[in-house]
């Protein structure tokens, strides 16, 4: 079958080639809404796609990102898939590069000045990394999606720490909760930190304030009594989902039922939170979310549709399951 041109769009669509070529390139100057939404929609129906040889010659541009991933390390595939699914929406093909443990950040940089790419998405490293460069000593525009920084040489993208603990604090305290308490993973991080602030500052303004002595840091393999810890307890957020686990099994060894007499709610979902019992109310990361907005901000970027942010946020979305009082 033969190939659609850019030249069967522009005859389907009623408009000279070079009109139909501006509708459709990423830029898209000089072409009115109507106009370009009528050519777009035509060259979806004949199945179009552009000619990227063609196109890299007159934009410069390889359409090509890279993604930098922590080889060993899980959690970061629904990002990379959001990631890639919402290049292939906008033109551009990924290239996986992975990172062991420890990696040296300026080697990093050094490795990606000399990738053939328009920009690079740098995926849960959690460590900055200096600014990388094009081989002509340009920027080479970088996103960052990882929740543990809190500035670096590029756009960070992650969920809204802050607002994800103000968010378990009002569920909380909607379900007539007053006895509050926070169980963080060991650290501290930057991440654990915005979460535990954000639950803490929000029941403070409700008129009930979380004493430092319900706030713990806590590794969940480790064996250690909580009674005393839970026993005025009735409403708790965990900021990891093993940690849920962990306060679920200390409140059933106390006869404590959940959710009559105690909620829990946790930071993240995993099949573990799902099929606990009580299955674990949640707020839910938006992963994919997080990798397709990501790739936005960085095409835009390298295209110049915007002057890059400096951090975008997405909230977690709040999942109630049985481990909260309905």
């Amino acid at each position: 079958m033969r190939r659609v041109s850019l030249a069967d769009v522009a005859k389907a669509a009623g408009v000279a080639k070079a009109t139909a070529s501006r509708a459709l390139a990423a830029e898209q100057h000089d072409v009115g809404a109507a106009t370009r939404a009528r050519i777009q929609e035509v060259a979806a129906d004949l199945g179009y796609r552009p000619n990227r040889a063609a196109q890299s010659l007159r934009t410069g541009r390889r359409q090509l990102l890279g993604a930098v991933v922590p080889a060993g390390a899980t959690g970061w595939e629904p990002i990379l898939r959001g990631a890639a699914e919402q290049a292939r929406k906008r033109g551009y093909h990924l290239v996986l590069h992975t990172v062991g443990t420890g990696f040296d950040g300026r080697r990093l940089a050094e490795d990606l000045t000399g990738l053939t790419i328009d920009g690079v998405l740098l995926i849960s490293l959690e460590r900055p990394v200096p600014a990388p460069s094009h081989e002509d000593g340009h920027p080479l525009p970088t996103v960052l999606v990882d929740e543990e920084l809190t500035h670096a040489d590029g756009t960070i993208v992650r969920t809204a720490l802050w607002t994800a603990g103000r968010t378990a604090a009002r569920r909380l305290l909607d379900e007539g909760r007053t006895a509050l308490a926070v169980l963080v993973p060991p650290g501290p991080t930057a991440s654990t930190a915005a979460l535990a602030q954000g639950f803490r500052d929000t029941c403070a303004e409700a008129g009930h304030p979380v004493p430092d002595e319900r706030v713990r840091s806590l590794d969940p393999a480790e064996t250690v009594d909580l009674r005393s810890f839970l026993r005025p307890v009735d409403g708790l957020f965990a900021g990891s989902g093993p940690l849920a686990v962990t306060a679920l099994r200390a409140l059933r060894r106390m006869d404590v039922a959940v959710p009559r007499a105690a909620s829990v709610i946790a930071y993240g979902d995993s099949d573990l939170l799902r099929h606990a019992e009580p299955p674990v109310t949640v707020l839910r990361l938006p992963h994919e979310l997080l990798g397709a907005r990501a790739v936005d901000v960085l095409v835009d970027t390298i295209e110049q549709v915007i002057a890059p942010p400096v951090m975008v946020e997405l909230a977690a979305e709040l999942v109630v399951r049985g481990s909260s009082a309905p």
